[in-house]
């Protein structure tokens, strides 16, 4: 009986094991000819930059409408005037990120940090801003007609 329950018990912690190898923290892994493509264009739509390190880059007036940004590390990043419609952006670094005149159309920001953000003048038409962070952020001027904000935090954010 012992062995039996041993035998169970070692089964258990296989199947367990395997299950949560399956379900785990989804990886960021940007395709590095993505990356260089923009740094060297400043072009790259429908590219795949999920958790790359973009901080502080200059991609004024970049094109990467639908791309996959997921995660990336964009933090004092100057991004203005960029086409970003369609672009998944959810869980991003962009703290004190420069998005002024931006294009983010139906982008999805959902749980981005965009503290102290510069977001004046920005399209965010349908934008998808659900539980992002933005105390602090300049809205002004920005068009947020259909914009969700639900769940957001934003303490000391300006929507003038």
């Amino acid at each position: 009986m012992k062995t039996l329950i041993k035998k169970l018990v070692a089964a258990t912690a296989i199947v367990l094991l395997a299950l949560f190898s399956v379900v785990s923290v989804p990886a960021y892994a940007f395709n590095q000819a993505d990356v260089d493509t923009l740094l060297s264009t400043n072009e790259c739509p429908d590219c795949d930059l999920s958790g790359a390190d973009l901080h502080d880059a200059d991609l004024s007036g970049a094109k990467i409408y639908r791309a996959n940004l997921s995660g990336a590390k964009l933090y004092r990043a100057n991004l203005s005037g960029a086409s970003l419609s369609g672009a998944d952006l959810s869980g991003a670094a962009m703290a004190t990120i420069n998005l002024s005149g931006a294009f983010l159309q139906k982008a999805n920001l959902s749980g981005a940090f965009l503290q102290k953000a510069n977001l004046t003048d920005a399209a965010l038409y349908g934008a998808n801003l659900t539980d992002a962070t933005v105390y602090g952020a300049d809205f002004t001027g920005a068009k947020l007609k259909g914009a969700d904000l639900t769940g957001a935090k934003t303490k000391g954010a300006i929507f003038d």
